[in-house]
């Protein structure tokens, strides 16, 4: 048990004269008398054991003699601050706090000797009744300081309207200091009373002052936090106003401090209301709903809100805000909603139109490619088009969305780099255009026809029907092939023919197949030249010009029919051959010489 009440006499009694003289316990003639009783029955065994400690009743009495001198002692030093200097002040408080460890020391000891008295037989009620005018002395001492720290915190807040913005800082610390010290002296008569309570001494009016002061208190934080959140929102709306207007800086300034104090007090006042709802929830009372408007206040979401009466408390007021907002707002937002949405498809139908136009009349010249990619991107313009006229219209400001757009576009180039990459990429095979739809291309690593394009991603269909989407950046970044951007390609085919045959008569053969065959180009003229003389053939190689939707085609046939003329022709195609000669002059015996 604590008497920090008696810790603050500095600041309470210095300003208020003790109506009488704290009882003095061990005086009590009963208790005295019964002190005095129990330590003579027990004078024989204190003879006997001089050397032992002394007996149970003979330090309660002692106890009792020295708190009530240390109180005195308190009490002197709180009259001779009253209009002392500030140094001389500090000088008494401190020593007040030795008493008051003193006090706690000797509060702590008869406590733990009631056991032991009662153990032994003795008269521990008779030490209860003298340490209860203790207990009310400082019960009443609480709420003398009480009052005083709510006077103090009053007057500090009567200061706010006279105090520049630039110190409206400091004065709210000032006044959060306060409270804290209320709050602590509040917790201590709480633990007071309690103790009280563990002793079986009547407190109860002092129960029922500190329950009616911790609900009206705790009413009273309420409004305060309301008026500080709606002055919160006030000052808010006049700083988004003056910068709008362009007001002068010293105004802005002068607003932007007194958000902050307005800031400040509104996690003061939360934070006392918390504190109060701690001590209401030990006395038994209802606290679900000061837990909720301290969430809803500061916007922290604590372990309060596992509470299922707060959470509920916390969705029945959002639901009666958000049917309160709707029923005041929502005509005019509905209202405004058409508009919106009325422009966005005019403008939808107005963008459709003039590219069908441009389309129809051959205004701009693109590749298909591009074509298809922007016409793909004229709903979602239009629509973003119409957005932002519709919120001008409707007299919202569409600079906020704006600006909205370009940081999140910010935020997602910087977590989708290499998407950014595919688009840059993208954006150079549109302005370069090396390919175009239906045009079959090599690159990436694939090959087939192109489809479609768009900014992340290329979709190209190969010839065994496999649809792949392939990443721009990976395109330019490599090779690209385009086997459909000119109307004439060549065919290559190697032909091989035997040493035995006749060179001529076989070339002549090759040229009358390409002169006969109609895929064949006569201008550019075709071209067959020997290409490599191998070891069992030799290699001829024909290439043949043809329309690039030919090439394919003939591609593949060129082979087929030059077969088919050698074996008229009765030409041999030739395969791989080795010739094997053995040295049979070593497998043979030896013979002797003749002679």
């Amino acid at each position: 048990m604590t008497v920090l009440a008696i810790a603050l006499l500095p600041a309470v009694l210095a300003a208020r004269e003790p109506d009488t003289r704290l009882p003095e316990a061990a005086d009590t003639p009963q208790a005295a008398d019964t002190l005095q009783g129990a330590a003579s029955d027990t004078a024989a065994a204190d003879t006997v054991a001089a050397d032992t400690a002394p007996s149970a009743p003979a330090r309660a009495h002692a106890a009792l003699v020295r708190m009530d001198a240390a109180l005195d002692s308190i009490v002197a030093l709180a009259a001779e601050t009253r209009g002392a200097a500030d140094e001389q002040r500090e000088l008494a408080r401190v020593k007040a706090y030795r008493y008051i460890e003193e006090i706690q020391d000797l509060q702590a000891e008869l406590l733990g000797l009631m056991p032991e008295l009662e153990a032994a037989g003795l008269p521990a009620d008779s030490i209860r009744n003298a340490f209860a005018p203790v207990f009310l002395r400082e019960a009443d001492l609480y709420d003398e300081a009480i009052e005083g720290y709510t006077e103090r915190i009053d007057d500090l807040r009567d200061m706010r309207s006279s105090t520049p913005p630039e110190e409206l800082g400091a004065l709210e610390v000032r006044i959060q200091e306060s409270k804290a010290r209320l709050d602590t002296l509040l917790i201590e008569q709480v633990e007071n009373l309690s103790s009280a309570d563990s002793l079986g001494l009547d407190m109860s009016e002092a129960w029922e002052f500190l329950d009616r002061f911790l609900a009206n208190w705790a009413e009273s934080q309420v409004g305060r936090l309301q008026i500080a959140t709606l002055d919160r929102g006030r000052l808010r709306t006049q700083i988004r106003d003056a910068q709008r207007a362009g007001a002068v800086e010293s105004e802005i300034v002068a607003l932007r401090a007194r958000l902050q104090a307005a800031e400040q007090r509104i996690l003061g006042i939360a934070a006392s209301l918390d504190g109060i709802a701690n001590l209401l929830a030990r006395r038994g009372f209802e606290t679900a709903q000061y837990r909720q408007i301290v969430i809803r206040a500061t916007g922290d979401v604590t372990a309060d809100i596992l509470n299922p009466k707060v959470l509920l408390g916390l969705l029945r007021e959002i639901a009666t805000d958000l049917g309160r907002w709707l029923r005041d707002k929502g005509p005019t937002i509905l209202v405004r909603l058409l508009i919106i949405i009325g422009i966005i498809i005019l403008f939808r139908i107005g963008f459709r139109l003039t590219w069908w136009l441009f389309r129809i009349l051959r205004l701009v010249k693109l590749s298909q490619l591009l074509t298809n990619l922007v016409g793909g991107l004229v709903r979602p313009t239009a629509t973003l088009a119409g957005l932002v006229t519709g919120l001008w219209i409707v007299g919202l400001n569409p600079t906020a969305l704006l600006a909205g757009l370009g940081v999140a576009g910010i935020i997602v180039g910087l977590a989708l780099q290499d998407s950014l990459s595919n688009f840059a990429a993208g954006f150079f095979i549109l302005t370069n255009r090396p390919y175009d739809v239906d045009d079959v291309i090599e690159a990436g690593g694939v090959v087939g026809t192109v489809q479609t394009m768009g900014l992340a991603s290329t979709t190209i269909m190969t010839f065994d029907n496999r649809r792949l989407f392939v990443p721009n950046r990976k395109i330019w970044s490599d090779v690209i092939e385009n086997r459909s951007a000119e109307p004439v390609r060549r065919v290559e085919v190697t032909v091989k023919i035997s040493y035995r045959e006749d060179l001529d008569r076989a070339l002549g053969v090759l040229r009358n197949t390409l002169d006969v065959n109609e895929k064949v180009l006569e201008d550019p003229e075709p071209v067959i030249f020997i290409s490599k003389l191998a070891d069992s053939w030799i290699e001829v190689a024909i290439w043949p010009w043809t329309k690039n939707e030919h090439w394919l085609h003939l591609l593949r046939e060129l082979p087929r029919l030059v077969r088919l003329r050698f074996e008229e022709e009765g030409i041999e195609v030739p395969y791989p051959t080795r010739e094997i000669v053995a040295d049979r002059s070593k497998d043979m015996p030896p013979t002797d010489p003749p002679g």
